[in-house]
């Protein structure tokens, strides 16, 4: 990865836009809000801009104060997408109307390359991850905020380490991130062990809607919009439901179904052997990573679920 050339247009450069993608996940925050950093601490004129806000947990990161979500006026120098596949996945239109340059940095393996500088590395556990790596590569003297920001976007997304994209390299930097003053079990709590009672509560449901299919190789969780609303809880508060849904010893895939009354979300999880990425993707605007993916069906839930079910056994069968 030659990341002199984003430092050559960083240094180029006055005004910058960062942005992911919509339902912001750790890894998305935690990589804008680094980048955040490094640009500020330059004296650069930066904005991140999200079509969604952050979850309640993610708040305690240092500068998670600075997400917008109206729409900046005005043009930047520089439009920088962090942890998106592509520019659909920001939620908003026109975006390469925002600056003259787009940068894409990112880990999905379906990324479509928009940008007109691409770092784009499908190895990497997190976005986080190479954001690490640019500021290695640059010899950036970070605080151990800055740490702790690029510490919870691994931790987040290997799902605490568990994923199989959790390797050496991922502990060496984890490891690397601890010695520069990331608080690894605070952080922990923070994001894992600290929801209210309305989130627990409405956690419980979801756990009460728990079924397997296919000889109890596939669970499958779900919760309905009016449930969501009727509990008072956000949609961090159900972050995470679709790692328990892979918990069960002989579950090889597991579904968290989030749904309305004409459109199905899936989150989609794997232990490895099934590629949920590949059947993500196969549904327009779905993609993702081997074990964590997701996508969206313009369908009542019933006929959703039936025809990813029949998607997922159509490939276990080749196991």
């Amino acid at each position: 990865m030659n990341w002199n050339k984003l430092q050559t247009l960083i240094t180029n450069n006055r005004s910058f836009c960062i942005s992911s993608h919509i339902n912001p996940d750790g890894d998305s925050i935690c990589s804008q809000l680094s980048l955040y950093w490094y640009l500020s601490s330059l004296g650069k004129k930066v904005c991140i801009y999200n079509k969604d806000p952050v979850p309640a947990k993610f708040h305690f990161l240092y500068n998670a104060d600075k997400f917008s979500r109206t729409r900046p006026a005005g043009k930047f120098d520089v439009l920088i997408i962090l942890d998106a596949s592509n520019t659909e996945r920001l939620g908003w239109k026109k975006v390469k109307n925002t600056a003259p340059v787009t940068v894409v940095i990112d880990h999905h393996r379906d990324n479509s390359y928009e940008g007109d500088l691409n770092f784009v590395d499908y190895t990497a556990s997190a976005t986080s991850e190479l954001l690490y790596s640019f500021f290695k590569a640059m010899s950036v003297d970070y605080p151990a905020s800055v740490a702790e920001t690029l510490y919870a976007g691994i931790l987040t997304d290997t799902g605490g380490f568990q994923f199989s994209n959790t390797n050496s390299l991922v502990l060496s930097i984890s490891a690397d991130l601890s010695a520069k003053g990331a608080q690894c079990s605070e952080i922990y709590r923070r994001i894992y062990s600290s929801f209210s009672h309305k989130a627990l509560l409405l956690r419980a449901k979801i756990w009460s809607s728990l079924k397997f299919y296919s000889s109890n190789r596939i669970s499958v969780m779900e919760l309905s919009e009016d449930v969501m609303k009727k509990s008072g809880a956000s949609n961090g508060d159900i972050e995470g439901m679709s790692d328990e849904a892979l918990t069960g010893a002989d579950i090889v895939v597991g579904l968290f179904i989030k749904y309305t009354r004409s459109s199905t979300h899936f989150s989609l999880r794997s232990k490895g052997a099934v590629d949920v990425g590949k059947i993500a993707q196969s549904i327009p605007g779905g993609g993702g990573h081997t074990c964590a993916a997701g996508c969206t069906m313009n369908l009542p839930v019933a006929e959703a679920r039936k025809k990813m079910l029949t998607l997922i056994m159509k490939e276990l069968k080749k196991n």
